[in-house]
């Protein structure tokens, strides 16, 4: 799963030539609008051809990008859940679910290249100091260390995601 995963994203970081969840999605022509939506962060619908994400204007400035990268991982792969009804993030970044592991490993590898996170590690940094290194949660520093792992590169993944952390 998590080769299709990098392969996909891969492709588009090539097609597009940014990492950039925001831009690639304009690129891509998928709307990305911004309501007040209480505790829920994001989410993902498609309706009529046209996309959409849908971020909470109320959440914190440097989960924005972690968020449009995860509803990104939903258009890609999970636009058929997505028809006519919302893929709602209630309980956004939860590891039991297929879709929401699927769009987790894709806002990781899209957001964190190899060669940084792995530099940075090679200079003895801890996952906590990566996350803060890279301004993005632990969580999704573990989840490219899980990729990281299947790549065959020599690391242990804390695997401590949960599907409540955004929740906090």
């Amino acid at each position: 799963m998590t080769n299709f995963i990098s392969k996909e994203v891969d492709k588009l970081i090539k097609k597009y030539k940014t990492r950039d969840p925001f831009e690639m999605a304009k690129d891509m022509k998928i709307n990305i609008c911004y309501h007040d939506l209480g505790n829920l962060k994001g989410y993902y619908f498609y309706q009529s051809k046209f996309r959409y994400i849908v971020i909470n204007n109320n959440i914190q400035e440097e989960l924005l990008p972690v968020i449009c990268a995860h509803e990104l991982g939903h258009d890609r792969f999970h636009q058929n859940y997505a028809k006519n009804d919302a893929i709602r993030e209630f309980s956004l970044f939860d590891m039991t679910s297929k879709p929401e592991r699927e769009a987790n490993f894709f806002a990781s590898e899209l957001l964190i290249p190899d060669s940084t996170i792995m530099e940075l590690f090679y200079g003895d940094y801890t996952f906590s100091s990566v996350a803060a290194e890279l301004n993005v949660p632990i969580e999704l520093v573990d989840f490219k260390s899980q990729i990281l792992k299947a790549k065959g590169y020599n690391i242990s993944p804390l695997c401590i995601s949960k599907g409540n952390f955004l929740k906090k």
